[in-house]
């Protein structure tokens, strides 16, 4: 089997743009891969064609030492954008893989630990009626884990009002929810330390799973004192793409729990070795995903076989890209969980034309400003 082509398919799937990539090859077979990326989608998929010449003519059932081999040609390693185009890569080979073999994918890393996976939707902390209007809609669609932004509306850098509201909000929707429902908090890598140990105190009655992104990324060292400090287990990572920037973080137990992007940190192949190198460390996994219908199926094959899997984020918008899907998605969550496919490959198909019919939106970049002007971080 050799691949003879590859395509790029950038799309609106409902809130933002995502980037799939076919690979396809003289068998007939192919394989979807997905490298999103908010606002560099262009970028990446110019990185995944200048791998063009070294993939066409290759064996796809080959896919470790052909990704591998991808990532030693040229000197320059790592970054969003190289790590985006290879995950893009990656998954699309172990799509291939496992429709060669007849076998899901998880089958091929092993077999699956876990039948299902516990999900998680987001959404936001504008004020207290729409926290409580938004956490009942996800309860009354069975989740029991939801993720918002706390102190999102800081004025300055040292802006206690704002955990002062952030409070006032989880009491409202502690309330709403009952006991059992798990809150995730993620500050957008925008406090400083001081800011978020004192966020953290603030919240620990309210029992969050995590605090996520509680420091500016970049700042290890930051970063671990604040999980010394915080009575909140802290989650970080979807900004890292390489296993050793997880490895350094792990060294510093600077978070409980890691959240790489399977469309950033190089793919299936990249996220299950960090997750391999996490477990040495007694560190959780809850997988990043902002991404379309592939990311999300390769995250979940990934999930289902290892061993600290703890939560998948994304249980709240895969329903946005059911228009470019040629059956129904076979992860869809029920009961707060996403439950495995037994179907080959990924198992999920793409129809080309709905991507057509869907083209991609100029997305507004994001801005995040103290009221004086100065930069707020992220």
């Amino acid at each position: 089997m050799k691949i003879t082509a590859l395509q790029t398919h950038t799309f609106w799937r409902g809130t933002r743009n995502a980037l799939l990539l076919k690979i396809e090859t003289d068998a007939g077979i192919y394989g979807w891969g997905e490298g999103s990326m908010e606002w560099m989608e262009d970028v990446v998929a110019a990185a995944i064609h200048n791998y063009r010449e070294l993939l066409i003519g290759r064996n796809p059932l080959h896919n470790l030492s052909l990704v591998d081999d991808l990532t030693r040609r040229f000197p320059w390693k790592g970054g969003p954008i190289l790590g985006s185009a290879l995950s893009a890569i990656d998954i699309a080979l172990w799509d291939i893989v496992g429709k060669a073999r007849g076998v899901p994918v998880f089958e091929l890393l092993g077999g699956a630990s876990r039948e299902k996976m516990r999900a998680y939707a987001s959404y936001t902390f504008v004020d207290v009626d729409e926290a409580v209007r938004q956490a009942q809609h996800w309860t009354a669609q069975g989740l029991t884990a939801m993720k918002a932004n706390p102190a999102e509306q800081r004025r300055w850098p040292w802006d206690l009002r704002a955990i002062d509201e952030t409070v006032e909000v989880l009491a409202a929707v502690r309330e709403a929810t009952g006991p059992h429902v798990d809150f995730l908090l993620d500050a957008h890598g925008s406090p400083t330390p001081l800011l978020a140990v004192s966020l953290a105190e603030a919240i620990a009655p309210y029992r969050p799973m995590f605090l996520e992104e509680p420091t500016q990324w970049g700042d290890v060292g930051a970063l671990a004192e604040v999980a010394r400090k915080s009575p909140v287990p802290i989650a970080t990572g979807e900004k890292l793409m390489a296993v050793t920037e997880f490895r350094d973080l792990c060294d510093a137990r600077a978070a409980a729990i890691l959240q790489p992007d399977v469309c950033h940190a190089y793919g299936i192949t990249g996220l299950r070795r960090i997750a391999e190198l996490a477990e040495l460390y007694q560190v959780w996994i809850a997988p990043h995903n902002a991404n379309g219908p592939i990311g999300t199926a390769a995250a979940l094959h990934v999930d289902a076989t290892i061993h600290n899997f703890l939560i998948q984020e994304g249980g709240g918008n895969y329903n946005e890209f059911f228009s470019i899907l040629q059956e129904p998605y076979p992860y869809e969550v029920a009961d707060g969980y996403f439950r495995l496919s037994g179907q080959p490959g990924l198992g999920v198909e793409i129809d080309e034309a709905g991507l057509a019919a869907r083209p991609p939106q100029k997305m507004r970049i994001r801005q995040y400003r103290h009221d004086d002007g100065s930069w707020s971080g992220w």
